[in-house]
């Protein structure tokens, strides 16, 4: 099996100044495509993923899909307090978790999908 991952934006979000800056990148709507060319099938995912401002701020009208994915791509920290008082921590990856669930996706295709076995008989 041989998956090609495609990536898109398709809806970002600003809030019109923070720190000197402005129309600053606040959430990205995505969109992640998986095409199995050698058993024509597809998949796909979306999502939000909320950014907040940093160093490697770029002037809105200097951006380009890819800069705004690597941004997404970018490690997000989650922090949580559990059930016992306790702190915890996690490192999420987007573009690990996305292309996993079509990749699943696909799998369970496969698994699903109908053949036609030669007749025992002939």
């Amino acid at each position: 099996m041989s998956i090609a991952f495609k990536w898109s934006v398709n809806k970002i979000q600003v809030i019109p100044a923070q720190k000197g800056k402005t129309n600053i990148v606040t959430n990205v709507e995505w969109a992640v495509t998986a095409t199995d060319n050698v058993n024509n099938l597809t998949a796909s995912a979306s999502g939000t993923r909320h950014l907040t401002l940093g160093d490697s701020f770029v002037n809105f009208d200097n951006l380009n899909e890819q800069q705004v994915l690597d941004w997404c791509f970018a490690p997000e920290v989650v922090t949580w307090v559990d059930l016992d008082n306790t702190t915890k921590t996690s490192t999420r990856l987007l573009k690990n978790e996305g292309e996993t669930q079509v990749t699943e996706q696909i799998e369970r295709q496969l698994a699903q999908k109908e053949t036609e076995p030669a007749l025992p008989w002939a």
